[in-house]
């Protein structure tokens, strides 16, 4: 019996989760980044102007969808260049079309002209600061969790931080993985962060992103959204479970277990690799200079492994990624034990 790690049912919507407008450092106006994201084949962006949360569900029509949201800073505090000073950035996603206010406002957070002259006196009656301290990001996360938002943490190596700045992070939603304006900048991102709150039990997503603020910032990361229709809740719903990939290339068509077997169909792509939290991996390559569309990678016998080595039982996982020819990747989520195989749950 085929069991779907992306759903069966429904659309693949292409989306941009990561974009900055004229309303704080972007070169675009909303209306301008529809119409170039739109152009490009682009079904959803999430709007994520700095430090202030402004929702534009009057660009949301048949064929776009506006997600409403806004990123935070909370910068190290000490003298000297602002170079040097680390930075935790993330971003806050309204999971309701109809969501006023961030949560999670401070008016001591809004630096740009063009959002200083849209703070509300509604907005002022929220003043959540925050402090570059662990803990703090952890109550902002909480804060925005219990009030209908999910969180997505940002380019870490851009913001100058490492192992003991996110370990100990809690109910994070997703981290990228990619950023567009940040490999334009030099400072790529990894994967590693990501695996790292995976192995501290941690369930998030992988994302690639654009963080658009200038025409060198486009079409470099994406998210492959499967939902039923382009309806605002439908698809937040979808990207809080995860049924979705994220790419700088590659296409992932089809993702499902049977008979121990994980099925993957894809683009013309030159390898796919099925990694676990453990030293379990396969990888399937194509010829010299060729490509496949997909494989059958068996995976019977894995549950068996986990579940001696892990404690609780559920903590092992298994990931795919897949690798086209001129380098460019798609990344899936981390698949638990018990989705994987339901049966033994």
């Amino acid at each position: 019996m085929k069991h779907w790690l992306l759903p069966e049912e429904g659309k693949f919507y292409k989306g941009n989760l990561h974009t900055h407008t004229t309303l704080s450092d972007g070169r675009f106006t909303p209306e301008e980044i529809k119409k170039l994201y739109s152009e490009k084949g682009y079904s959803v962006v999430a709007f994520t102007d700095h430090d202030i949360f402004l929702p534009h569900n009057d660009l949301s029509d048949g064929s776009f969808l506006a997600l409403n949201s806004h990123e935070v800073e909370i910068t190290e505090v000490f003298r000297g260049s602002g170079n040097f000073k680390r930075q935790y950035h993330l971003n806050f996603y309204a999971k309701r079309h109809d969501a006023e206010f961030s949560p999670v406002f401070s008016e001591s957070r809004v630096w740009a002209p063009a959002a200083k002259e849209r703070v509300t006196d509604e907005m002022r009656k929220t003043d959540i600061v925050g402090y570059y301290s662990t803990d703090s990001i952890n109550t902002l996360i909480r804060i925005a969790n219990e009030n209908g938002f999910f969180v997505m943490y940002n380019h870490p190596v851009w913001s100058l931080q490492n192992y003991r700045d996110y370990t100990r992070l809690r109910g994070l939603w997703g981290i990228e993985v990619f950023n567009t304006g940040c490999v334009g900048s030099g400072l790529v991102d990894t994967v590693q962060p990501f695996v790292d709150l995976l192995r501290e039990g941690e369930r998030l997503f992988p994302l690639c992103t654009d963080d658009t603020h200038g025409p060198g910032d486009l079409f470099g990361g994406w998210v492959q959204i499967r939902a039923r229709d382009l309806d605002y809740e439908t698809v937040t719903g979808a990207l809080v479970r995860g049924d979705f990939y994220s790419s700088t290339g590659p296409e992932i068509r089809e993702l499902y277990i049977e008979d121990g077997n994980v099925h993957i169909e894809t683009s013309e792509v030159r390898e796919i690799l099925a990694i676990s939290d453990w030293r379990f991996a396969k990888r399937i390559k194509a010829g010299d200079g060729g490509s496949i569309s997909g494989a059958v990678i068996p995976v019977g016998g894995v549950e068996k492994k986990a579940l001696e080595l892990d404690h609780n039982g559920d903590d092992s996982f298994l990931r795919f990624e897949v690798v086209d020819n001129a380098g460019m990747k798609a990344y899936t989520r981390a698949y638990r034990i018990s989705e994987l195989f339901p049966e033994l749950f």
